[in-house]
């Protein structure tokens, strides 16, 4: 991102940090900033989803010789995770089962939710329960949090 997001401080929108002897128009006024700055930060995560979305599965795109060669070597009884083209495609970040960045965010997480549930009614109909590692979990909410943290820029 080039230019973090101005969010300005409201202490004055939240019991724990708000002064004693708040007015209803500062509580007003500082909710209403609240509001505005969880909508852009919401917007950038949501720019960041369309623009990781917009790439997804492209290993089986820019790699399509190698998928198709393992897609149909998997019929004669190979285990398809094991073969040279799911290597690649592992790299993928919406692979949080086979492979996770050490940046892992909650964009991934989608990523991988909206892949798995795409998947499973387009191909079967029906969709697997699906199961991310709980420190997977953690570590995205964490990083989600950090990012959030290095593109923003507390002001007022």
């Amino acid at each position: 991102m080039s230019e973090k997001i101005k969010i300005m401080k409201s202490p004055n929108a939240d019991t724990r940090t708000a002064k004693k002897d708040i007015t209803k128009d500062e509580l007003l006024s500082q909710t209403i900033s609240h509001i505005f700055d969880v909508q852009r930060v919401g917007s950038m995560l949501a720019d960041m989803l369309r623009n990781q979305v917009s790439e997804h599965d492209h290993t089986k795109i820019d790699h399509l010789d190698e998928f198709y060669q393992d897609f149909t070597t998997r019929f004669e009884g190979y285990e398809f995770k094991k073969l040279p083209w799911w290597q690649i495609h592992k790299t993928e970040r919406h692979h949080l089962n086979d492979s996770v960045p050490d940046d892992v965010n909650l964009i991934d997480v989608l990523e991988m939710v909206i892949d798995c549930t795409v998947a499973g009614l387009a191909r079967s109909g029906s969709v697997y329960d699906i199961t991310i590692p709980q420190d997977v979990l953690v570590k995205a909410i964490n990083n989600t949090k950090d990012l959030i943290i290095e593109n923003t820029e507390v002001i007022g």
